[in-house]
């Protein structure tokens, strides 16, 4: 599939310091700035002279512009890809007027932003704002491919359901969903909210086609369950999945901006560190609400492993993460798992990976 260019940026906002902020922080997270007009005829001048650019680019206004004109202004707004209205700190308010607060925060910005871009596939998600919020979200996505994420996914989710914890485990892995045939779960994707897997451990299946059901989903399940994880699928280029419109990037970008925890899973072999590496860069310059947890999966036994662990540690501590864990190669269970479709815990609850994330799980409800 083609890459997908980030929406550029024009700014008029009248107020230097606050679009100073807006620019700025847009700037750091990827998007393009490609005129920041100080009046109304430098914003009129440059639809004129540009109007290809205006129509692939986000216009960020205040009407309180030097030498505003509501009547043209109206005019303009047809050649912009769209139109996001601000309240500076010279503005003069009347009610529904659709402007909105310049959010405090650069991550709060970049969300609110973000949230316009995507809208148009999704609406605008606010649950986990509200007051009946019960779960906790943990999205799990792959630093590229093989990496495990979906056997983490799955059994982290199973062993805090063995902690009297009620769980639901999505999959929105659209490219390569994995869950219910681990589970050996036929016809996943035909149920209308979740379905039982195991005591306290319910489970879900969405599809691209599908995907506008995300949000009623959430939705329901805030005040239902303890725990809720997502297997995010693979991250190819974190920067535009959050900014872009796919459908594959709907729930990364979700993930970002409202889960409590994203966590990033790597694999240890070369490959697999040269795209961690590329992820943990592009969050060095990427504001996110969610809390980041790296995890190295599949470290070898041995001076080997010691040394794949020391890679990994290297790449994680330039980006602050809330949580980093190592977990052990364990080939034998993790195929026995496979084969028998069961979880790590049915097929030897004294396995390595089985301990480790056991462990985690006891950690997350102490």
């Amino acid at each position: 599939m083609a890459e997908i260019a980030l929406p550029v940026i024009v700014t008029a906002i009248s107020n230097s310091e606050q679009e100073s902020f807006v620019s700025g922080t847009l700037f750091t997270q990827g998007w393009s700035v490609i005129h920041r007009a100080v009046d109304f005829d430098s914003l009129r001048d440059f639809v004129t002279s540009k109007p290809d650019l205006a129509s692939s680019a986000i216009l960020l206004y205040s009407p309180d512009l030097n030498d505003f004109d509501l009547a043209a202004f109206e005019a303009l707004t047809l050649n912009f890809r769209q139109i996001i209205g601000f309240a500076s700190a010279n503005s003069i308010r009347i009610s529904d007027d659709g402007l909105h607060e310049i959010p405090a925060g650069a991550a709060q910005l970049a969300t609110f932003i973000r949230g316009f871009v995507r809208s148009p596939l999704i609406r605008k998600l606010t649950p986990l704002i509200q007051s009946n919020k019960r779960a906790r979200v943990i999205a799990i996505a792959s630093a590229g491919s093989c990496t495990g994420a979906s056997t983490i996914s799955i059994n982290l989710a199973y062993e805090l359901s063995l902690k009297e914890k009620k769980v639901l485990l999505i999959d929105a892995n659209f490219g390569d969903p994995n869950i219910a045939v681990y589970l050996d779960q036929r016809n996943l994707f035909d149920e209308e909210r979740w379905r039982l897997s195991s005591p306290l451990m319910y489970i879900k299946e969405l599809t691209r086609e599908r995907i506008a059901e995300f949000d009623s989903v959430m939705e329901q399940s805030q005040s239902e369950f303890d725990y809720i994880i997502i297997d995010a699928g693979r991250i190819n280029d974190l920067s535009s999945q959050l900014s872009d419109r796919r459908a594959d990037s709907l729930v990364i970008t979700w993930a970002g901006d409202h889960a409590d925890e994203l966590w990033i899973i790597a694999r240890p072999d070369r490959i697999g560190q040269v795209r961690f590496k590329k992820i943990t860069s592009i969050l060095n310059r990427t504001s996110i609400i969610s809390t980041v947890t790296f995890v190295l999966n599949m470290r070898s036994n041995g001076r080997q492993g010691q040394e794949e662990e020391k890679l990994f540690l290297s790449t994680a501590t330039d980006h602050k993460a809330a949580h980093l864990f190592v977990l052990p190669a364990d080939k034998r269970n993790t195929s026995d798992s496979s084969d028998s479709r069961s979880t790590l815990a049915e097929v030897n609850e004294r396995g390595a990976l089985r301990k480790a994330l056991a462990e985690i799980a006891s950690e997350m409800i102490s």
